[in-house]
């Protein structure tokens, strides 16, 4: 796709970081479907709602945000995100690989993948969902 999708998708990743997820929400198309993990490290796939429910999830942590390192325009775009998450003594931050399609400016599917420590981390704080 483009490198405007690119920035498009750094730009929604930091206004989501600062407390603004309207951009990342409208990336999204309505009819997205995302292939990703649940907390205990299970790939499901989601809808656009279900994804975006499962961020709710952030809010019971002490810190969180999702940085875009690097994102190449390799067809779709593959993006390299740093993922921290923190509650109390417990902390995660790995690096996680997502893949967006683009479509006309929206990102109809996707996917990521993320290394072990992930569950482990969501083991370790005790909470489910």
């Amino acid at each position: 796709m483009t490198q405007q999708n690119a920035e498009a998708l750094k730009k929604a990743f930091a206004a989501a970081d600062q407390g603004d997820p309207v951009p990342l929400v409208e990336l999204y198309d309505d009819n997205m479907t995302w292939a990703g993990f649940t907390l205990d490290g299970t790939q499901r796939l989601y809808t656009k709602g279900e994804f975006l429910e499962a961020f709710g999830v952030l809010a019971m942590l002490d810190e969180s945000r999702n940085e875009v390192l690097s994102c190449d325009v390799v067809g779709d775009e593959l993006a390299n995100v740093r993922a921290y998450r923190r509650l109390g003594d417990q902390e995660l931050d790995i690096t996680m690989v997502m893949t967006h399609r683009f479509v006309d400016g929206k990102v109809t599917h996707g996917t990521d993948i993320v290394p072990s420590s992930f569950e482990r981390f969501w083991s370790d704080t005790g909470i489910t969902v």
